[in-house]
């Protein structure tokens, strides 16, 4: 199946080869972001090792109550416990890295513990779910479709934080996320769509936006060869704000410092580091906006909501959406535990995706990690 890099690190070909490398630049973050004093000697840290342990995704009310109704209905084999994220990422640095200074080693070591304490909670996940499974198929709604989707339909009217997850490298992926605005946009023209997306990149000039603000015009020859901005354009031209959401400098670093020796993926505290990045300007994006939706467009990592860290916190008002290629894959729990199930893939010979979702405040949306998921028929990129 495919590796994490498929959800995690595609991103990163998307990015112009004349893009600044960092510099410096990163390791002045590293200082104000780990702190000025290093030591060489790696000290524990208890609390950031809780903080991963206890989890940082908790469902919000409405999620218990309804695992509170499963458990009192006696419908689960056992009582379903959400509090705890479930995804681990890099499982450690590879030993083929050579780290040359104290905040790398302090970085690394980090991480390490972080992504110890992810993998263990996947385990658990992982457990949970092949326990469950049976009734999980039973509960888990199916579609095939037969003609066009109005992939609107699938949003609740009162959701306003709509997290639209990509397998990233797939035209078909990005062309329903398109269609997938306009008919949220055609059904409801009174709402202001505001789209946040990991799709630019700050400090990557001229091709890129601050991040946190507005797209600006894109007319400029050298904006129109990123395939990113063209896409994004069509957006802009119809009046939809689009804001950047990446800091390259996050990117970068933590690409190059944490790195298994088999494939490169992204590390669990690198993960952290964008995503409370992201965090920030959604906050003050919203602040600004109060009234609008939101669209966040991004890799499913960043929004699942098992996932380290995610920007997707359970809420009535969010929805999470999944779109991926050809199947649900093995590299997220769910997809580990469903991959040999019927509904893993489009039907034979199908134009059209396979569409699972939960229905609304269903605990089992938070255990997989989406409330709707899209498969769409998709075997090149």
């Amino acid at each position: 199946m495919r590796p994490f890099l498929s959800v995690l690190t595609l991103a990163l070909l998307a990015l112009p080869a004349y893009a600044e490398t960092g510099g410096p630049g990163w390791v002045s973050w590293l200082r104000k972001a780990l702190g000025t004093k290093v030591s060489s000697q790696v000290r524990a840290a208890p609390v950031l090792e809780r903080r991963v342990a206890t989890g940082v995704l908790a469902a919000q009310s409405t999620h218990r109550a309804a695992i509170s109704r499963l458990n009192t209905a006696r419908l689960l084999p056992a009582p379903l416990d959400v509090r705890l994220p479930s995804q681990s990422m890099a499982v450690a640095s590879s030993k083929e890295i050579e780290l040359q200074t104290e905040e790398e080693r302090r970085f690394n070591a980090v991480n390490d513990r972080m992504a110890q304490a992810w993998q263990s909670v996947t385990r658990r996940d992982i457990a949970v779910m092949q326990r469950r499974k049976a009734h999980m198929r039973q509960t888990l709604q199916v579609e095939y479709p037969k003609g066009p989707v109005n992939y609107a339909d699938l949003i609740p009217p009162d959701a306003k934080f709509i997290a639209v997850g990509e397998e990233h490298g797939f035209a078909p992926l990005r062309r329903a996320f398109e269609t997938l605005v306009w008919q949220y946009q055609q059904k409801y023209p009174e709402r202001k769509i505001i789209i946040l997306t990991e799709f630019v990149f700050d400090r990557t000039l001229p091709l890129s936006e601050k991040t946190g603000e507005p797209v600006s015009s894109l007319e400029l020859w050298f904006r129109r060869i990123s395939p990113d901005f063209r896409f994004l354009e069509k957006f802009v031209k119809r009046g939809i704000q689009v804001i950047g959401l990446e800091d390259e400098r996050y990117f970068r670093s933590h690409q190059k410092l944490i790195s298994p020796s088999f494939r490169q993926v992204e590390s669990v505290y690198g993960m952290k580091q964008r995503n409370d990045h992201w965090r920030r300007i959604i906050e003050q994006v919203r602040q600004q906006e109060p009234e609008a939706v939101f669209f966040v467009y991004a890799g499913n990592m960043h929004v699942h909501y098992r996932a380290p860290f995610s920007v997707a916190a359970a809420s009535p008002q969010v929805f999470v959406l999944q779109l991926l290629a050809q199947d649900i894959g093995n590299d997220l729990p769910f997809g580990a535990v469903m991959q040999q199930e019927s509904f893993s893939r489009p039907a034979a010979g199908s134009p059209y995706p396979v569409i699972l979702s939960w229905p609304e405040n269903n605990p089992y949306s938070i255990l997989s990690g989406f409330d709707a998921c899209l498969v769409f028929p998709v075997s090149k990129k």
